[in-house]
């Protein structure tokens, strides 16, 4: 009988660091005796984050990338057929998927039904300076806390430790059986969140009617849209600083792109949560001479045309 795959998902509302728990992952000694397959959702039209663990696993590794939609609702058959088409084609040690970051796992993990698939773990990602701000914007923030086997209260180092403690309670309160790792960078060792093994119990994936009605429909209940838009040539620093801090970003929760800054001849990856925003600088065939920034946020769309407006004006 063939070996059993095992299967972790990666949850976390947008913006808490869970491509950069992946990354970690992939350079870490665990992953390097092991055929990993990563199936990564993104939201937006647009996927950064697969494009840039392709980059990192290079052409002998697995990225599978779904974008324009939510696994656990508008493309759930294209995620299922997606993971039926890694597990019987590319037969891998392990998979690990990246949920959007306003996915319910609980819906993904009940599609899960492959008989060579086995449960590993539900790590869920937060980002412990806007987690409690963030409870207020989207059910699925709690359900990915509930479910989860480990959570990791990222980003530590932007908060007083009595802030961290007040975050582990609120986690506690939603998850009385999960290991709690505060964490900076996601830097919790990988051979201690994958290889676990987790079992849940069979009444905790079941899903009443009315819950999963609203999980099918949680994106329109959030009012959450992304807005995909090209970037200028290059973009000054001080002026794209200047409008993250405006009205006009006043409903982005999380922006990120491939963008060329002023004076820089290479590609930065462009991050942006609420009031901070960073630049990591990319091997250029890591964004394929792409330029473009995604916003994600609530009812953008009616938005759009300000947005577009305000990044031009950061044209250096």
């Amino acid at each position: 009988m063939a070996h059993r795959i095992a299967y972790g998902v990666v949850t976390g509302f947008l913006g808490a660091g869970k491509t950069t728990l992946l990354r970690n992952l992939i350079r870490s000694d665990f992953a390097a005796g092991r055929r990993i397959a990563f199936i990564v959702n993104d939201l937006a039209d647009v996927d950064v984050d697969g494009q840039l663990l392709a980059q990192e696993v290079g052409e002998a590794g697995i990225v599978a990338r779904l974008s324009s939609g939510c696994i656990c609702c508008t493309i759930r058959d294209e995620f299922e057929a997606t993971l039926r088409q890694i597990v019987e084609g590319h037969q891998p040690d392990m998979v690990v998927v990246e949920s959007s970051g306003v996915t319910h796992p609980r819906a993904v993990l009940q599609g899960l039904h492959h008989p060579r698939l086995r449960l590993d773990s539900v790590i869920t990602v937060i980002d412990a300076e806007r987690f409690l701000e963030y409870m207020r914007y989207s059910a699925a923030v709690e359900t990915q806390v509930y479910m989860a086997d480990f959570v990791l209260l990222n980003k530590r180092e932007l908060v007083t430790p009595e802030q961290l403690a007040r975050v582990g309670a609120q986690v506690r309160r939603f998850n009385r059986k999960c290991a709690i790792i505060p964490t900076r960078y996601a830097d919790a060792p990988p051979h201690v969140l994958f290889g676990a093994h987790a079992a849940h119990a069979a009444h905790d994936l079941a899903v009443r009617t009315d819950d999963h009605a609203h999980e099918h429909d949680h994106l329109r209940h959030d009012e959450i849209e992304s807005v995909t838009l090209p970037a200028p040539e290059r973009l000054d620093e001080d002026k794209l600083a200047e409008f993250l801090r405006s009205e006009a970003v006043r409903d982005v929760y999380r922006a990120k792109g491939f963008v060329r800054m002023a004076g820089d001849d290479g590609v930065s990856l462009f991050n942006f949560v609420p009031r901070r925003f960073g630049l990591e600088r990319l091997p250029a065939e890591a964004a394929g001479g792409q330029r473009f920034i995604q916003f994600i946020g609530r009812n953008l769309k009616q938005h759009e045309a300000v947005l577009r407006a305000g990044l031009a004006a950061c044209a250096a």
